[in-house]
């Protein structure tokens, strides 16, 4: 769970300007290796590399929900919200998992 549930939580860093249509976060696990996620605010998908997968953001709890196939619903709270490349922000998963996120591109 936490291979996949890190990274993808990705989104949930952002509360991305209405210009950008994909953002590329880079997520840095506390006790794993590090992952980067592209996510499509416009179809509302997340990938990594083969692996596509639907999520959701409430902006005020500043918390994402991804459904990531095989392994469910998980979901992460982030400590901050990030608006631009190199910005970052810690966040905590439901299972207790920590780490920091950092955009690392915005396209539209």
């Amino acid at each position: 769970m936490k291979k996949f549930g890190t990274a993808a939580l990705a989104a949930g860093l952002l509360a991305a300007p209405a210009f950008a249509a994909s953002i590329t976060v880079s997520f840095a696990s506390d006790d794993g290796p590090t992952q980067e996620w592209t996510f499509d605010q416009d179809t509302g998908m997340a990938t990594m590399g083969e692996i596509s997968a639907p999520y959701t953001w409430d902006e005020d709890a500043r918390k994402l929900c991804v459904d990531i196939p095989e392994q469910g619903e998980v979901c992460g709270v982030f400590d901050s919200v990030a608006q631009a490349v190199g910005e970052s922000s810690s966040y905590t998963l439901t299972d207790g998992t920590t780490g920091t996120a950092t955009v690392t591109a915005m396209s539209e």
